[in-house]
């Protein structure tokens, strides 16, 4: 009985956890970083369908705090 509850326990927590990462690196955020950004029609369409993947929104938003000329490279 016991170990049924931690194994609950513990995929609720990678549920939780996986909820926040995307909440933090949500589509909405990478789109609003990109429109504070001097870019072409072109590179937001591009950049759009990068942002799909919840890897490269992290990549993103993370080069952004860094570098926001060098992001989009």
């Amino acid at each position: 009985m016991r170990t049924k509850q931690a194994e609950d326990e513990t995929a609720q927590l990678a549920r939780e956890k996986e909820c926040s990462q995307a909440t933090d690196y949500s589509i909405k955020k990478c789109v609003c970083m990109l429109s504070t950004m001097d870019v072409t029609k072109q590179e937001k369409v591009k950049a759009y369908s990068v942002f799909k993947s919840l890897e490269n929104r992290e990549i993103f938003l993370s080069a952004c705090e860094d570098d926001l000329e060098s992001a989009l490279s």
